[in-house]
């Protein structure tokens, strides 16, 4: 990657430097990632700024550990959280080597997590909803609301690695950011058994 491909935190649209300065608010920082989940935008009008990249990445911890302190206790949810990390970045940093996209890592994995922690702020309190032993209709309500925000993250996933690897279908997408989904399951199972309710 270029030097000053790393060098700067503003793109043409993107508010950073400015909100820095004091003259934006954080809504005008978030909003181009909630684009992203919309759709309407991808990882290539976010700046590979390195600042950028440390932000997204802290609140997509944040979030993770949030969720998971709710199954496994705060320290082992502290300590999945950052395996989960891990496990964002070295599959998009595989991913985009094997198509020879490596100088789009930045960019991809900013707006994976930035995303990431949006739709992951909404699922928080429905994770606290559901666990522990949690039954009755609030507790339906909660897990197909939470399922529909699977979906959307699959499809938003779907829509970065889409435009990342420069796939003619979104379809392409959805297929790497499943792949994404079933690893990340795989390594954070293995590591960190889902503990039994009520034993």
């Amino acid at each position: 990657m270029r030097k000053e491909d790393t060098i700067g935190v503003s793109g043409p649209w993107y508010p950073l430097d400015r909100l820095l300065r004091g003259r934006v608010s954080m809504y005008a920082v978030v909003e181009p990632f909630l684009e992203v989940c919309l759709l309407r935008r991808g990882p290539q009008d976010l700046p590979p700024s390195g600042l950028l990249l440390g932000l997204a990445l802290v609140a997509y911890y944040l979030v993770s550990a949030l969720t998971a302190m709710a199954v496994y206790g705060p320290g082992v949810g502290l300590l999945q959280a950052g395996v989960e990390v891990i496990t964002l970045a070295g599959y998009t940093y595989a991913g985009l080597q094997v198509a020879g996209r490596l100088a789009r890592f930045w960019q991809t994995l900013i707006a994976l997590a930035g995303t990431g922690t949006v739709i992951g702020l909404v699922m928080v309190p429905l994770v606290y909803v559901l666990y522990p032993e949690a039954s009755g209709n609030l507790a339906a309500v909660a897990s197909m609301v939470y399922l529909l925000l699977v979906g959307w993250l699959l499809a938003v996933f779907g829509h970065i690695f889409r435009h990342a690897l420069s796939f003619g279908h979104l379809g392409w997408g959805v297929l790497v950011a499943l792949g994404y989904l079933v690893v990340s399951s795989v390594v954070l199972q293995g590591l960190f058994p889902m503990p039994q309710q009520g034993g």
